[in-house]
């Protein structure tokens, strides 16, 4: 049964509507009354209606500031507002703070019934949306991650069909190819028997990601112990590809450095659509294994033999997280990992496709960013604990690779 409140500040009024209708074969219920908003709000909170009928003009709280206050408390409850012939322009706002429906005084009863029923059934229909569209909304989560699995698996391929469910769950348009990267532990990807899981966290990735400018699209638990990063990408490959080695290499460094399990990344092939999204986590699964052999931890589906690089750069690249807010040079890390500087330094442009101080100052800029959220540093303190020392210098490159002076950051950010 639907349930009304009646607020008119008019004792005649209410006892009208009250008496005068057979509010019962309407499937109706008068749940209460009340001659002003304030006390309208009250029972509006404890009896929580379907359908409220209010005059406009009372005393205490008229019918607009009443509405303005359902709708504050979220209340789900249709409003029809009783108006005479010189109150119209009052029902006209009424409308537009969120007034279901107005009728002239005097009221019609017949149509008074029929309003109140149409407008009560609303709105229990949009309670039930409600309830139903949070509840999607709880499990949104589950059902992208079984999306992205039938992806890497091959269950749906059929571009069509991928669209309409990246649409249902308001993804954006694929960008102009895809990648999977896998994750796990190098003794489980060495031997898939073994127990074990990959101690990294979803967030972890997602800052390592960030530092390497890379766009996750998905970060799926995919198997016991494995993560996959699902990667959007445009431009130019090589360089791309060079930031997801750098990326596999610092998660790597990250996950040492706290003392978790050694991990393998695996780097699939490109997928130039969403269907073709399985052969990419099929050469990413095959990678990993290769990776959890080589020295490097890290592998492309394409590697041809192990690259005799990786050993170096992923020790360069783990010193440098170690000792960002030391003063670093490319000789004295060379000397870290047994090579000359300018092998090194070789190393870096070939594998990475960046220079030994680009990646040393991406470090110290994204440690930078994590310090200055936290309130307690001030601009020249962070300059100085991440290695920089003069404040206006890191100022100067903060801005440049972020497009924000440490300042804006911190307000925007912290």
């Amino acid at each position: 049964m639907l349930k009304a409140l009646v607020v008119d500040d008019e004792y005649l009024v209410r006892m009208g509507i009250r008496e005068t209708i057979d509010w019962a074969s309407h499937g109706i219920e008068i749940v209460g009354e009340a001659d002003n908003g304030s006390d309208g709000l009250t029972l509006a909170m404890q009896h929580e209606p379907d359908v409220i009928v209010t005059d406009i003009r009372m005393p205490y709280m008229n019918g607009i500031e009443f509405i303005e206050k359902l709708k504050e408390y979220r209340l789900n409850a249709g409003i029809i507002v009783l108006s005479g012939y010189d109150e119209f322009q009052y029902a006209q706002a009424a409308i537009r703070h969120g007034a279901s429906s107005y009728l002239l005084k005097p009221v019609d009863t017949d149509e008074l019934a029929a309003s109140v029923r149409a407008i009560g059934l609303e709105a229990q229909a949009r309670l039930r949306d409600r309830d139903y569209y949070g509840k999607l909304k709880g499990e949104l989560p589950a059902i992208s991650r079984q999306f992205w699995l039938d992806l890497l698996h091959g269950r749906i391929r059929q571009e069509e069909e991928i669209a309409s469910k990246r649409r249902l769950l308001g993804l954006e348009e694929q960008s102009e190819y895809a990648i999977a990267v896998v994750l796990e532990p190098k003794e489980r990807a060495s031997s898939p028997s073994a127990s074990g899981s990959a101690l990294v966290g979803e967030a972890v990735v997602d800052a390592e990601l960030k530092a390497h400018s890379l766009q996750a699209e998905a970060i799926v638990p995919s198997g016991p112990g494995q993560w996959t990063v699902v990667l959007a990408a445009s431009g130019e490959w090589s360089e791309t590809l060079g930031r997801i080695r750098a990326f596999g290499y610092g998660l790597a460094a990250r996950a040492k450095q706290a003392g978790e399990l050694e991990l393998a990344i695996g780097i699939g092939k490109l997928a130039g659509t969403s269907g073709q999204l399985n052969v990419s986590y099929g050469s990413a699964v095959e990678a990993v294994q290769r990776a959890a052999s080589s020295v490097g931890g890290v592998w492309y589906a394409e590697d041809v033999g192990e690259m005799a690089t990786r050993r170096e750069i992923r020790g360069a690249l783990a010193y440098i997280r170690r000792h960002y807010s030391d003063s670093i040079t490319v000789e004295k890390v060379a000397a870290e990992v047994f090579v000359s500087p300018t092998h090194l330094m070789h190393l870096f442009r070939k594998e990475l496709n960046k220079t030994f101080y680009e990646c040393l100052t991406e470090c110290r800029i994204e440690e930078a960013k994590l310090m200055l959220r936290d309130p307690r540093y001030r601009v020249y303190e962070v300059s100085d604990r991440v290695g920089f020392g003069d404040a206006k210098y890191f100022s100067q490159i903060f801005k440049k690779m972020t497009g924000m002076t440490p300042s804006e950051y911190a307000r925007t950010e912290g």
